[in-house]
């Protein structure tokens, strides 16, 4: 195990794709949103970010002021910076626990009241986009749908979804609007050979960003998922960006510790 003096050195920022500000940004973000620097609490000051780091004061003082635009921290020259970010109300995840809005089952399956939708776009296309996880066939045309994900007026995930042409038309009129379209493929796709997920965590980028009311560059997750017919035929195709402060993971695992 590595010693307290090792686990305290500061990070080693280089030079790249990312700029210098941006990378201490993100991190200065990810004390904020993770609870480390609470809201009214003062940061350090401008000297001793620079010292701290090793960095230049206009390097810190542009990372501060990305912070400062994203509404996270007041900083005013001349005063102290503190945080004015306020971490979301805690949400009944319905066991009497405190939790995310949406966890990687209310994700797909709809057991908030609360939750609805808002269509963005929704266009034909002959075939699925690339760079897609290769899994299944594409064999078009499908349904091109971009919505937002709301539990009440709070936005928490952005969506990009393909649906088989033929199964969107069992769909009832206007469903896409009201339920999720997972749980519609569940309903009409059947019978299927194949339903697939990843999650991974990515930075928040422009579009999410301000689709979602969330930092840019601020950790999101990205679920992928992929439904297949009998014949292996792609018939459902979703991308959803979930606000990181919005979505967890909750598995019983007594069953594996038994």
């Amino acid at each position: 195990m590595p010693s307290p003096s090792v686990l305290q050195q500061p990070p080693q920022f280089t030079l790249g794709a990312t700029t210098l500000y941006a990378q201490l940004a993100s991190l200065l973000r990810s004390r904020i949103l993770s609870g480390e620097w609470a809201s009214g609490e003062t940061i350090p000051s401008l000297q001793e970010l620079t010292e701290l780091y090793g960095l230049g004061r206009v390097t810190v003082r542009q990372a501060l002021q990305i912070l400062a635009d994203e509404g996270l921290i007041s900083s005013q020259r001349g005063r102290r910076t503190f945080v004015t970010y306020e971490p979301p109300e805690s949400q009944s995840n319905g066991n009497g626990m405190d939790g995310p809005v949406v966890s990687y089952m209310t994700a797909v399956e709809e057991r908030r009241p609360e939750f609805n939708v808002v269509l963005i776009s929704r266009e034909r296309v002959a075939g699925l986009p690339r760079g897609r996880w290769p899994v299944g066939r594409d064999e078009g045309p499908y349904v091109h749908i971009r919505k937002l994900d709301r539990d009440g007026e709070l936005v928490y995930g952005l969506a990009s979804v393909h649906v088989a042409e033929d199964l969107y038309k069992r769909f009832p009129k206007g469903a896409e609007g009201k339920q999720k379209l997972a749980q519609l493929v569940r309903k009409y796709g059947q019978p299927l050979s194949m339903a697939r997920e990843r999650v991974t965590v990515v930075p928040t980028d422009f579009e999410a960003a301000s689709a979602l009311g969330y930092p840019m560059a601020a950790p999101a997750a990205r679920a992928e998922r992929v439904v297949c017919d009998a014949s292996g035929r792609v018939i459902y195709v979703a991308v959803s960006i979930y606000r990181g402060d919005r979505f967890g993971l909750e598995r019983d695992l007594i069953d594996y510790f038994r």
